[in-house]
Parts: structure tokens; sequence; C-alpha cells
């Protein structure tokens, strides 16, 4: 293929951070140094410059080193920050939790608390229905009072019927006594035969 032999420059990149290391360029700086050290050893004449080139590159070597070192314990750091952090998260995650249950368990009897007030005032409509207490305590006295006041109108009255009965009977006996003398009487019956 032919687009296969073109290089991207991610490739590049790639390959450079891969050989780079932490991308500092300290890689290429330690090959230069052994290449520097070589030369210097192999020729006696070896200048000065070129021995303080080497210092300096150790230097900054170093420098680096130290500085990767405190990225570290910055990292480790921060790591146990982030790991309190979490800790402290996760309390707080179960504390709101707990008071999500809490208020899950308030809306619920709230809930309850509603359907018991609906149906109080359904019953308390049925109940404005009839009349109170006091009324109908009042209402069942007047009506005891009227029984009593019936009863006592019955017995006079089934008093006075026994007496007009009585009197009816007395009556209907004094007719036919009455009757009985007239039919034996001989002179009334003459007139009522003229």
């Amino acid at each position: 293929m032919p687009g296969s032999d073109i290089v991207t420059e991610e490739d590049v990149i790639r390959k450079r951070l891969l050989m780079d290391g932490e991308g500092s360029g300290e890689e290429k700086r330690v090959v230069n140094l052994l290449k520097t050290f070589v030369k210097w050893i192999r020729e006696p004449a070896a200048d000065d410059a070129t021995f303080q080139r080497m210092v300096a590159v150790i230097a900054q070597c170093e420098m680096t080193v130290d500085k990767l070192h405190v990225v570290k314990q910055m990292n480790e750091q921060e790591a146990k920050n982030y790991a309190k952090l979490h800790k402290e998260i996760e309390g707080e995650i179960t504390a709101g939790k707990e008071r999500i249950e809490k208020y899950q368990q308030q809306l619920s009897r709230a809930k309850q608390i509603k359907s018991h007030k609906q149906q109080y005032d359904a019953i308390a409509q049925i109940i404005k229905q009839y009349p109170s207490k006091d009324e109908t305590t009042s209402s069942i006295s007047r009506t005891e009072k009227e029984i009593e006041e019936l009863k006592r109108k019955k017995i006079y009255f089934e008093e006075e019927v026994q007496k007009r009965k009585r009197q009816f009977e007395v009556l209907v006996y004094s007719i036919q006594q009455l009757q009985c003398e007239l039919s034996q009487d001989p002179v009334q019956s003459m007139e009522v035969d003229s």
C-alpha cells in the first residue's frame, strides 16, 4: 500500500515519548553524555571544557532526578489526599443514603397522615348530615315526653271508653228492663194495640 510508508506526526511523537520516557529529553542527554565521555576518555588531550560540559549535563540529570523524586512524593501525597477525599465522599454518600431513608420514612408517614385526614374529612362530612349529640338527646327527650303524654292520654281514653262502655251497658240494661216492664204492663199493651 502506498499510504503505509507515510509516517504521521502522531507516530513520530509516540516514538519520541517512548524513547524519552517522561518527555524531558533526559535519555538523549544521557546518550550524548556517554558519547562525550567515551570521546573524552579516548582522547588523552581532552580539554577541560568538555569535562565541564559533562559535569553540567550530570548536574542537569541529577536535578531532573531530584525533580522527579519531588514529583513522585507530590503524587504520593495527592494519592493519599484522594484516598482521604474518597473516604469522606463515601461517608457523605452513606450519610446521604441514611438521610434519604429517613426522608422516605417521613414521606411515608406524611402520606399515611394525609390519608387519615382524608378519611377523617369523609367521615366528618357523613357525620355533618346527622344532628349533633345534644340535638339528638334533646329530640329523644322530647319524644320520650311525648310518648309519656300519649301513654297518659291512652290510659285516660281507655278509662273513658270503659266508663262509657259501663254507662252504655247500664243504659242497655235499663232499656231492657223498661221493655220488660212495658211488656208486662197491660195498660200499655192495650194502648199499643189500639
